[in-house]
């Protein structure tokens, strides 16, 4: 599902897309949404996540936020393993010699502000980009004059820009040592920062 919606992205271009903008429109806004997801580590909408994972002296924490349940925390033979949570991504008090699956629910009903920002804002770019660089033309010399396309604007299709990567990565969890042996992603390798969840 796209992290933002066509009238996100008309209100960024500040008029109303045509019939053929608003079919390239629909599939842009998947196309960014995936690629910020795939940035950013973060899914942003609410869904359930099976992971495996060895915590590390007792703790855990989750990759996907913000964390709504905690479903359940079970060794590898199926039972059941004592664990306090922080009500936000962290388990504590997690004392085990074996890997632990863990399933729990995450995201939010209200995507990011920021997040729809960049995701509409990727696909109003790509369709207003000039129709030389539309064609994959990235620099064009007439006299002495010469006119350059950043390599992200080059091309019918959504790219993030380096401003943008800035904003997904800042959704990215910072290291730390706990180890994951499966799952979503790069799940518990990293810590995360609450600025930008409300949770």
């Amino acid at each position: 599902m796209a992290l933002a919606t066509i009238a996100d992205v008309e209100a960024r271009l500040g008029r109303e897309l045509t019939t053929a903008e608003e079919a390239k429109a629909t599939a842009w806004l998947e196309d960014a949404s995936a690629l910020f997801v795939n940035r950013s580590e973060q899914q942003f909408e609410v869904g359930e996540s099976t992971v495996r994972v060895f915590p590390k002296d007792g703790v855990v924490r989750l990759l996907q936020r913000p964390v709504i349940e905690i479903i359940s925390v079970e060794d590898i033979n199926g039972v059941p393993v004592d664990y306090t949570w922080d009500g936000f991504q962290t388990l504590f008090d997690v004392y085990t010699s074996t890997p632990l699956k863990i399933v729990y629910e995450h995201g939010s009903a209200t995507i990011p502000e920021p997040v729809v920002a960049v995701v509409a804002g990727m696909v109003a770019r790509t369709l207003s980009i000039a129709p030389d660089a539309a064609s994959g033309i990235t620099k064009q010399t007439t006299g002495p004059f010469s006119q350059e396309y950043a390599s992200w604007a080059v091309g019918s299709q959504v790219m993030l820009s380096p401003a943008e990567q800035a904003v997904a990565d800042s959704y990215r969890q910072k290291h730390i040592g706990t180890a994951s042996l499966m799952g979503n992603g790069k799940f518990t390798h990293y810590r995360g920062d609450a600025t930008h969840f409300g949770r």
